[in-house]
């Protein structure tokens, strides 16, 4: 191999020679003080990627940086943009906690950081921020939609997607800011991590027209094991001799019966949806456009759910003086809604299981059947439910920005941006009058909920580069001013004439009362990165913030004030004279990493810090004029390594420790007089503890071509461990509530010092009475003595008697290890990708599993499990003896029912086909591609519910793992076609 020369004289008048060799030659031109590498590199250019109010080259980037482009999302057919990454970027796990169209996924970057402020990221797309928070906490405190969002949230709640407006066509790259030396240049809004979305410009050349069309075909994955007809009359049958009734006629004979209504088949489905995008891009020396529209609608895997949306995007650069450029990143969305209706203590999954198979969905007459006259069932015929019940909700949502950019002079750059982001939402859940055998609703309900928020924010950039030798310098000073106002009304309706015209103005008694708010953050920045030699790097930010949220008068305004710095430093080691002796095709780069910064958290409700009066439905706060940020301090450690220019390495470590975390203080009803709802006062937030994430994450990239064929493979690993540093107060745990079958909120997980939080709290079972030798000497459970059947619970603190202080820590939502791991192929016009991931080490509550084993209602459903109950003639059995109260010490919240959430997923599998260039002309096309995509071909676990990705129940970091009946993620088949003209 040819060695280069390394005093090549460079003439002064050549910069623009001088550039390419230094930006596009990754072996550069070197001075005489420089040794090269034997090796010559390849030719590429250098990828970039942002680092927050600006971009730098990744291999000089200091922080713990992960990107994903376009072509790595080729595949990944979602309809929303937050799904796409799941398990492509280490660090950052995703989990769907509803199969629900247009619900929110959750998202942690390296855990969670905060108990009852927001624990999801921060987006800026194309310069504009938005919060990843979906249940409107941080504005209003007032979900969008009326799914049950309360602490002790109904069955199968859940969250909306605040990004679901987005295109995922019309994304370039996604870089995510994982390390507080990265994040603290957003300050106050930089905890939980920041994701930067950057969507697609045009190229310059001919205008291009693009086309994307597919359908798809989605079923539920499994089905869960309920009783049939025969079964369910034998337990009925047993139940009656437990409750002194008399067995029913029809179940006299219950081998002669059929299998009933199967309820799970009436109310899943096959869904359809399609969907279509036309983009149109190009430019020129001097501008570039992108514009799209898009399409889709999405049927859900349960009957009467689903989204329909409209999206537009235009982006505009352009240069209209040599100095100065301008332009505008505008986009929009109008979505329509059906959810499924959710009540306080069961929603429609909860119904489905647990309605009894001996009701038709139908009566004779048509109308709907319903347990007769006589029958105390909680449970509504799930069909009814379904397709009478209105929630449906409307966004319309608006993002842009507008910004000019002037070459001030040579290195000194000023941009001036303004953005603007809106959403108007309307919700409208509707419950018709109704009378049907046992259960009635006398009056049809109606509630209204209008929520319409905007933000602007204006931000001023000064950004100077320039050099000294070999020291190369990029300063940065900002300002930027964020503004955000919201306004709604909320109302509701009973008693209407018709079930058919459900306007407000028609209700015999009505309701309604409004709000509005705002909330301002004003912020000021300053950057320094220096590079010297290509060898060393520093980087050092600091940000202050100034929010409203906080007292303007307590501490003489220093409550709203926050200081956010940060510094990390890398070191090339592979550009080292020392290393000359190595070719570069062994090791082309070795950088190690550190960094330290300090972030916050303010996403919380507004004036927190001062006494509201309240409003019938208004919520009303007790003060607290100390309230301040949650601040996080984060040290990372990494190394970057990539061997035989193909195989690239990462692996980081970092310690991120939160204080002042923000939470609601617990207080009896007594002193806030109950639900706020209904025009009680909520407890006030206080800053009260310290919590710490230590964890690493690893990522592996190989890529090889040859003889035709390309390949690409990649793994990403993530491990945390999450703890509980302190409480003030004497405050010793958090615990948390959640409504199980009925209005009976228990304790589903505890939070204490020394532990990860959330964690499963409950008794420890050590199997069932069976013999009266087992019952000699048992404890006492609440004071009673316990019988043959039932179960027995470990005497935690030996004091004879089973109660509340027996209850302990019995499992742990937290996973060990969150994988990814994708393989790209492609060979001549076929391409072929498939993607896996999955979670091991987690545990998760399977309440679903504890409502259907129960054996403690008249006329209710079981899994099939619940058959193999205690008695006389089955003392071995699984199951402790039948009951006649749902509220009995057999079935509270135990180990029995926490269950191992490790799984791996064949999450998606794509083939496609190019159509060659020759035949595309013929057909006056530049580009066709044909393509077929499963998505959740497979799933490898244990658990025995319907789907082991639980994730965070309506976002509520301290109910992460809870299944209290989730919407089951579908199987789906997708179809699809690409056309270029």
């Amino acid at each position: 191999m040819k060695k280069m020369n390394t005093n090549w004289p460079i003439p002064a008048c050549n910069k623009a020679a001088l550039f390419f060799a230094l930006t596009v030659l990754p072996y550069g031109i070197m001075n005489a003080q420089q040794t090269p590498r034997d090796t010559l590199r390849e030719n590429k250019i250098e990828e970039v990627v942002l680092i927050g109010y600006g971009t730098q080259k990744k291999g000089d980037v200091n922080s713990a940086v992960s990107s994903i482009k376009s072509q790595d999302l080729q595949n990944v057919k979602q309809v929303s943009v937050d799904q796409m990454i799941q398990g492509k970027l280490s660090g950052v796990t995703v989990t769907n906690s509803s199969g629900q169209p247009g619900s929110a996924v959750s998202i942690k970057v390296r855990g969670a950081t905060s108990i009852n402020g927001t624990n999801e990221p921060l987006y800026i797309i194309d310069g504009v921020p938005l919060s990843g928070d979906a249940t409107g906490k941080s504005t209003s405190g007032r979900p969008v939609a009326g799914n049950d969002f309360s602490s002790t949230g109904g069955s199968g709640s859940v969250a909306v997607s605040p990004i679901s407006f987005l295109n995922p066509n019309d994304i370039e790259s996604i870089d995510v800011l994982k390390d507080a030396s990265a994040t603290a240049i957003y300050g106050s809004r930089g905890a939980n991590g920041v994701i930067l979305i950057t969507t697609k410009s045009g190229k310059k050349g001919v205008g291009k027209i693009s086309y994307e069309g597919f359908t798809s075909v989605a079923t539920i994955y499994k089905y869960l094991d309920v009783l049939k007809l025969p079964d369910y009359a034998r337990l009925q049958n047993a139940m009656a001799a437990v409750f002194n009734m008399q067995i029913r006629p029809e179940f006299a004979h219950p081998e002669l019966l059929g299998n009933g209504t199967d309820w799970q088949k009436t109310i899943y489905r096959t869904a359809l949806s399609q969907s279509h995008q036309v983009a149109f891009s190009g430019g020129k020396d001097d501008t570039n456009y992108y514009t799209s529209v898009s399409f889709l609608d999405q049927e859900g895997t349960i009957i009467n759910t689903g989204l329909k949306r409209y999206t537009f995007r235009a982006n505009l650069n352009t240069k209209i003086k040599p100095w100065l450029r301008v332009g505008t990143n505008l986009t929009g969305g109008i979505s329509n809604e059906n959810y499924t209706i959710n009540q306080s203590y069961n929603g429609l999954i909860s119904n489905t299981l647990l309605q009894a198979p001996d009701l038709p969905v139908y009566n004779a007459d048509g109308s709907y059947s319903s347990p007769p006259a006589g029958q105390n069932v909680n449970y509504f015929n799930p069909v009814a439910e379904a397709l009478d019940k209105v929630n449906k909700l409307i966004r319309k949502n608006v993002l842009g920005n507008l910004y000019a950019e002037a070459d001030v002079f040579k290195g000194l750059k000023y941009r001036i941006e303004i953005s603007a982001n809106t959403e108007f939402a309307e919700n409208t859940e509707f419950w018709p009058q109704y009378n049907r055998g046992s259960q009635s609703n006398d009056t049809a309900d109606l509630w209204l909920r209008n929520n319409d928020w905007y933000s602007t924010n204006l931000k001023n950039l000064l950004t100077y580069n320039f050099a000294l030798g070999n020291h190369k310098f990029t300063a940065l000073l900002g300002q930027e001013a964020l503004d955000t106002h919201w306004k709604g009304t909320t109302g509701e309706g009973h008693g209407f004439v018709s079930n058919d015209i459900y306007s407000l103005s028609l209700a015999e008694d009505t309701n309604v009362t409004s709000y509005r708010g705002s909330q301002s953050l004003s912020s000021y920045f300053a950057r320094l990165i220096y590079d010297f030699n290509s060898r060393y790097g520093l980087t050092a930010s600091v940000r202050r913030d100034q929010s409203s949220k906080f007292d303007p008068v307590a501490k003489n305004g220093k409550n709203q004030v926050g200081y956010f710095p940060a510094i990390s430093a890398s070191w090339k080691v592979t550009n080292e004279p020392f290393m000359s002796w190595l070719p570069a095709d062994v090791i082309s780069n070795l950088k190690f990493r550190a960094g330290y910064g300090e972030t916050g958290n303010q996403q919380i409700p507004n004036n927190l810090y001062a006494s509201l009066l309240t409003i019938y439905n208004t919520p009303a706060f007790l003060n607290n004029p100390d309230l301040t940020w949650e601040t996080m301090k984060q040290t990372n450690i990494g190394v970057d390594l990539t061997l035989i220019k193909r195989l690239n390495m990462s692996i980081d470590w970092y310690n991120k420790e939160s204080s002042d975390f923000l939470f609601r203080l617990p207080l009896p009803d007594y002193l806030t007089g109950g639900n706020s709802y209904y025009g009680g006062i909520e407890s006030p937030y206080s800053n009260i503890g310290a919590m710490s994430n230590k964890g690493i994450d690893f990522s592996l990239n190989y890529d090889t071509r040859g003889d035709g064929l390309t390949w690409s493979t990649s793994l990403v690993l993530s491990h945390y461990k999450n703890k509980l540093l302190s409480l003030v107060n004497g405050m010793s745990n958090i615990d948390e509530k959640v409504n199980i079958n009925g209005y009976q909120p228990m304790v589903a997980t505890n939070t204490l010092i020394g532990n990860p939080i959330g964690t499963f709290w409950g008794f420890r079972s050590q199997g069932l009475y069976r013999t009266d030798s087992d019952l000699s000497g048992a404890p006492t459970i609440y004071g009673k003595t316990s019988e043959l059947g039932d179960l027995r619970y470990e005497d935690i603190n030996g004091d004879g008697n089973i109660n509340d202080l027996d209850k302990t820590i019995i499992g742990n939502p937290h996973p060990e290890l969150t994988f990814g791991f994708t393989n790209n192929f492609k060979y001549k016009s076929f391409d072929l990708s498939f993607f896996i991931q999955g979670s091991l080490g987690n545990d998760i509550l399977n309440l679903t599993r504890r409502n259907g084993t129960q054996n403690a209602m008249m006329y209710q459903n079981q899994l099939t499990e619940a058959m193999d109950f205690w008695s006389p003639s089955n003392p071995n059995a699984t199951q402790p003896r039948l009951i006649n109260s749902t509220s009995h010490p057999n079935i509270m919240i135990s180990d029995r029912y926490v269950e191992k959430g490790d799984y791996v997923r064949l999450q998606n599998v794509t083939l496609g086909y190019t159509v060659s260039p020759d035949f595309s002309s013929q057909l006056q096309i530049s580009k066709l591609r044909m393509y077929v995509t499963a998505q959740n071909l497979l799933t490898v676990t244990d658990y025995t519910g319907y789907d082991p990705e639980i994730g965070a129940f309506n976002q509520n970091v301290l109910l992460t793992g809870v299944d209290n009946g989730r919407y089951p993620t579908p199987r789906t088949f997708i179809f699809g076609i690409n056309l270029d003209f």
